[in-house]
Parts: C-alpha cells; structure tokens; sequence
C-alpha cells in the first residue's frame, strides 16, 4: 500500500476521531470544591475556657453552645442583680407610703378649708406628699437600673460564650477545658457548612453568554465516581485581565453528604462555552 496516497485520508480520520475528543474537553473546565460557609471562633477576651461543648465532626445548630469561657463571677452577679430587679419590696412600701401621705395632705386640704388646719401644717403635708411621690419614683428607677445591670451582665456572658451562627459540622478544635485563652491565640472552633459546597471555576469571558444565574450544569468528580448537577449562583463582573477569564461560582447540594470539600471538578459547560485558563 502507497501511504503517500492514503495519508490524506488518514488524516481526515483522525481529525474526525479527535476533533469531537478536543470539544468535549473545551467544552470543560475544572474546579474545587470548598464549603458554602466557614468560619473560625475565638472568645474576644481573655480567660481561662470553663467547656467546650462539641467534639469534631459534631452536626451543630443555629446558636448552639459550642464552648464557654468561666463566667462564675459573672453568673453570681447576674443572679443577685435579677433578685433586686424581681423585688417589688422598695415599690409596694413606697407606694404604700404614697398612699398614707396622700390621704393626710387631702384630709389637711379639707380642714384648711373650714380653717381648721393652719398653713404650716398643711405645707408640711404637701412636702411630705411630694417626697412620698419621689421616693416611688426612685423605687422604679432603682428596679429599672437593676433590670438594666442584668442585661449588662448576661451580654458579658454572652460575648464569653462561642454560639454557632449557622447549621453546620464542627471541623477542628483547637483548644481544651481548662486552658488560658487570649484573643491573639487564635481560633478555639472552626465551624463548616457542608449542605451545600461551592465549586468555584473560571470561564473565558467571550462565552459568558452562554452561561446564566440559575442555570444547571452537570459535574463529576475528577478521582471518584460521583456526577450531579450544580447551580450558577454568581458570575463575576470583573474581568481577570491576565487570562481572560471571569469568576463563576456553582452551588452544588450536599444533604446526603455524598460530595467532599476540597475535591477537584470537572464542570461540564453548556454547547458554544469554551474553557479559559485558571488564573
């Protein structure tokens, strides 16, 4: 067989074979998984950590309790400043002081009518009256400033306490009971949302048409046996000057766990979408 005479036709065959291989793979572009949410938590004060309430890999809620700084102090403090809040004592014998005061200033007002009571005394039991009616306002005011201190108290408390602020596993804890904490050591948990991961790619700007907020792609997993389908949730606006590219980022659901953070992507592009480069 003359191969000079068949290589035209080789070629065109072997066009033909790799020329849908090189769409398809231009029709891709690879990315990593990361959590939708993390966070690390540190106490904005210095103490001694009284518990830490979470072990890793625990499922957490919404303002659950994940460790506490000891607030002993605090919490007595908080209990006696509630008690004097509570109190109606200081109020029921001020108002009962009120009561009795006003009674007599009346009663005197109706003698001096009949000119019955002198002037002094009835000036006397108008200033009594008066201070009766200071002394149940104090009483309030008193009860409100207690009302006022507990609250203070329990904000201590609060900015003393590591509360998870969403629905989410615990990845890492970096301290134990009983060890003394400053703000500068750093993070005491390290919290992650895994419902849902991002997956973050790079697509070149002239094909960003084909792509829409909201639009479904499929993926797959690069080294496991996984494929779903991924949402676009954002597309940057800004064009990366060196490669040409714009930020896209895909929310991939996550319920049922079946997808790993920090896992390499393949996202399959929509027909006419061509790959850029990664910055």
């Amino acid at each position: 067989m003359n191969l000079r005479t068949h290589l035209p036709t080789l070629l065109g065959l072997l066009f033909a074979i790799l020329t849908p291989a090189l769409a398809a793979e231009d029709a891709a572009l690879t990315g990593v998984t990361e959590p939708m949410e993390q966070i690390d938590l540190a106490f904005p004060e210095p103490g001694v950590i009284r518990t830490v309430d979470v072990k890793e890999g625990d499922l957490v809620k919404k303002d659950q309790v994940l460790a506490q700084l000891d607030c002993r102090v605090l919490e007595s403090q908080l209990k006696i400043a509630r008690m004097k809040a509570d109190s109606t004592a200081a109020i029921q014998s001020a108002s009962a002081t009120l009561t009795m005061r006003q009674q007599r200033h009346e009663q005197l007002q109706r003698l001096a009518a009949s000119d019955n009571a002198n002037a002094d005394e009835l000036a006397r039991a108008k200033a009594e009256f008066e201070i009766a009616q200071a002394d149940l306002q104090l009483a309030h005011e008193a009860a409100a400033e207690h009302a006022l201190e507990a609250s203070q108290i329990e904000a201590q408390i609060e900015q003393r306490t590591l509360r998870a602020p969403f629905d989410g596993v615990v990845a890492r804890i970096a301290r134990d009971p009983a060890a003394s904490v400053t703000p500068s050591d750093g993070p005491i948990v390290s919290l992650v949302q895994l419902d849902r991961l991002d997956l973050v790619v790079h697509v070149d700007h002239r094909r960003l048409d084909s792509l829409a907020q909201g639009r479904d792609l499929a993926v797959e997993s690069l080294d496991r046996r996984v494929q779903a389908t991924a949402r676009v949730e954002f597309i940057s606006p800004v064009i990366d000057p060196s490669s040409g590219t714009a930020r896209v980022r895909l929310s991939l659901p996550n319920e049922q766990r079946q997808h790993l953070s920090g896992v390499k992507y393949r996202v399959l592009l929509p027909p006419g979408a061509v790959a850029g480069t990664e910055p």
